[in-house]
């Protein structure tokens, strides 16, 4: 069983390069095949803030949206029309005189773009096309970038600006049809949350993403999941996969096993490797004795569990291999036992 580094260590202590924590996210959001080509590499390369790769990747995830068409919501409206739409109101149209001018005031259900989600994309681009910090080392790209969000913003004509806060996206409810939002509304979430007021100094960006350790958790598995799936999928199975206990007697009450990651290979001999990812702003725990840090015992025992109880599945789970994988924070870890 091994634990390695998996990002490259940062000159600030406790935090993670911006190019690596960019990858990370370009991968943990599927985005990688649009950004690894043309002017998105220049981007990620050298951009020197959180926010101006973040508002990159906001413009690349809502272009299928906008290129299709923007989600509509059905609202209630009374207006005074020529002919009769929905259903008349007598007592409206009476005191306007509509009935006089060949018209009436009919209340009727009408097909709007102004919806919660669309003026969060919209709130969010205009906010950050007049923000001097979504910025990039060549002053022409982020003169650029910042006029292409302010354009986009523009493009959403008809959506209502607002302040954005916190209940703005927890009321947010997406249907089974709203998949194209899901992506550059989590971009505008996270884009709000790291703008939030904090005292630590440099690029509260990240500051913030690093603070958060269960989000980053999530991000950094989800990273790994598909770095693997994109680069080693054809020779690789690659999924998260609920264990079963190896019990005689079908207790009821064990907890739920499921790997982070399980890597299976296509071919004999099959090999197994079970991967779990772990993100903490320091990878070992101090020694109880003082001295040199220690693996955190519990991270030891889970993935000695994952592989144990399944060695009666096959000669292929019998010799499974485990991986314990941490970013590079504050140490190098690179261990086989």
């Amino acid at each position: 069983m091994s634990a390695a580094a998996a990002v490259e260590s940062s000159v600030a202590v406790g935090g993670i390069p911006i190019r690596n924590a960019w990858y990370l996210l370009l991968y943990a959001w599927d985005m990688a095949s649009e950004a690894f080509h043309g002017a998105s590499r220049a981007d990620v390369e050298r951009s020197p803030s959180l926010l101006g790769l973040l508002s990159r990747a906001l413009l690349v995830s809502t272009r299928d949206l906008f290129r299709r068409e923007l989600g509509r919501e059905m609202a209630a409206r009374t207006a005074s029309v020529r002919g009769v739409r929905g259903r008349i109101d007598f007592a409206r149209s009476l005191k306007r005189l509509d009935f006089e001018s060949g018209r009436a005031s009919c209340r009727f259900s009408e097909a709007h773009i102004d919806t919660p989600r669309n003026r969060i994309l919209r709130s969010t681009m205009a906010s950050l096309a007049r923000d001097p910090r979504v910025d990039h080392t060549e002053p022409r790209r982020a003169v650029a970038l910042r006029r292409d969000l302010g354009a986009a913003a523009r493009s959403m004509e008809g959506v209502t600006m607002e302040r954005l806060s916190r209940d703005s996206f927890r009321r947010l409810q997406l249907g089974r049809n709203d998949r194209a939002y899901s992506l550059p509304l989590s971009i505008c979430a996270l884009i709000h949350r790291l703008e939030l007021p904090t005292e630590d100094a440099g690029d509260h960006a990240v500051t913030a993403l690093l603070r958060d350790e269960v989000t980053f958790h999530d991000l950094f598995e989800r990273f790994v999941r598909n770095f693997w799936r994109t680069h080693v999928g054809t020779t690789y199975r690659v999924s998260s996969d609920k264990l079963g206990w190896f019990d005689e007697l079908s207790c009821q009450l064990v907890p739920e096993m499921r790997t982070d990651i399980t890597l299976t290979e296509r071919a004999a001999p099959f090999r197994l490797l079970v991967v779990d990812t772990k993100f903490y702003a320091s990878s070992l725990s101090a020694g109880r004795w003082g001295g040199g840090g220690r693996f955190h015992s519990q991270h030891l025992y889970q993935i000695y569990a994952y592989l144990r109880t399944q060695e009666h599945r096959s000669s292929a789970h019998r010799v499974a291999e485990g991986l314990l994988l941490y970013p590079t924070t504050t140490v190098e870890i690179d261990e086989a036992m």
